[in-house]
């Protein structure tokens, strides 16, 4: 008898004032048995600050309970690479926390429109506490989770 394949879920991340809530929606679906797949964009700013890959990846594993992460790098155009991911059938689901900076690569690609043909559902993290504004052009049916004051 075969087990049931965990539920794939692509993190997509970058170190936001919203990492916190980023970490709980992980720790969250990894008591549901999901198996983890980390992509940190590059970060567009030289000043920006980020994590790294390895420290990204030491937290994200933290919270998914000690479950192994798989890292793959995101390459020169993250979006392009997701894109890849997607197309490939690799993910189920897809957590994304990243800076407003980088959401017209998405749109360059043409990515939430092919991920909404799959039909793979989205969370949306904010990644700072003044929330999603529609300029952000993610579709309107993507879960979104709103970050209200870090206590």
């Amino acid at each position: 008898m075969s087990e049931a394949q965990p539920r794939r879920l692509l993190v997509v991340a970058n170190l936001t004032e919203s990492t916190p809530q980023l970490l709980k929606e992980i720790e969250r679906r990894a008591k549901g048995g999901c198996a983890v797949t980390l992509i940190v964009p590059p970060e567009r700013h030289p000043d920006a600050p980020d994590w790294s890959p390895e420290d990204a990846k030491d937290l994200v594993q933290r919270a998914a309970h000690g479950r192994p992460v798989q890292v793959v790098d995101g390459g020169a155009d993250a979006a392009a690479t997701i894109a890849g991911i997607v197309t490939d059938g690799a993910c189920d689901e897809i957590l994304l926390c990243t800076p407003p900076e980088h959401h017209p690569h998405w749109h360059r690609h043409s990515l939430p429109a092919q991920i909404e043909k799959l039909g793979i559902p989205v969370t949306v993290i904010p990644p700072d506490a003044s929330g999603w504004s529609y300029e952000h052009g993610f579709p309107d049916d993507w879960v979104r989770t709103e970050v209200g004051p870090l206590t």
